[in-house]
């Protein structure tokens, strides 16, 4: 195989590359934002507890009860607060998960499938050219009947399954902007209310995060 002509198409490779990239960069988010909640979901359990041990603490402490049910009710806030982003943060997950394990992977397989496609071409393609033109001294090779009409259905096989590619790429692109813009923008207002301690406005953030459609496991016609 290492020493046959590779049919090249520079520009579809290089978007080809760019999309594999994108899409391991993607399963970091996906892999980042999961830690990201388990260490959440810990700390609001953690914060709750921690509510729990000071309410019981008032109950024999009649010296600091006051003291001790102001702390209780702000690390149960806090919790709460934590459990809210988490399920912010779920909703994230779970459609970025869509759009990694799904979505761009659906456009991915047609690249990899273009891809055998173009070996296969190229091999027929080799064998024929190999055949008529022998090494010095030797005779042309008779392939058996045929031989030329299928290396043309392979070549047109691979033509098709690279222009559904180059479709699919470009509505992936267009349609994963918008959706992972949207995702990104309910998750930012959500940490923002977080770490400011707005809690109305982060229960907000994880009503509208939980009324959004999640994204189509494909944005794009099946080819």
């Amino acid at each position: 195989m290492g020493k046959i002509d590779k049919t090249v198409d520079p520009e579809f490779e290089a978007q080809c590359e760019v999309l594999k990239d994108i899409h391991r960069r993607y399963g970091h988010v996906v892999a980042a934002a999961k830690n990201f909640s388990q260490v959440l979901s810990q700390m609001a359990e953690a914060e709750k507890k921690f509510s729990e041990s000071f309410y019981q603490l008032s109950l024999k402490e009649e010296q600091i009860k006051a003291q001790c049910t102001t702390t209780s009710e702000t690390m149960r806030g806090v919790g709460e607060q934590a459990t809210s982003l988490d399920a912010c943060l779920k909703y994230f997950i779970s459609s970025m998960e869509t759009v990694y394990n799904q979505t761009i992977t659906d456009t991915l397989h047609t690249i990899y499938n273009t891809e055998s496609a173009r070996i296969e071409y190229d091999v027929d393609r080799n064998d024929i050219s190999a055949a008529a033109n022998p090494p010095q001294g030797q005779q042309p090779k008779t392939l058996p009947a045929g031989t030329a009409e299928k290396c043309e259905e392979r070549k047109l096989k691979y033509e098709k399954l690279k222009n559904d590619a180059k479709i699919k790429m470009r509505l992936l692109e267009e349609n994963r902007i918008s959706v992972v813009a949207t995702q990104l923008e309910k998750l930012q207002s959500a940490l923002a209310a977080y770490y400011s301690g707005n809690a109305k406005l982060l229960e907000a953030s994880v009503r509208e995060l939980s009324i959004l459609q999640s994204p189509q496991p494909s944005f794009i016609p099946t080819m």
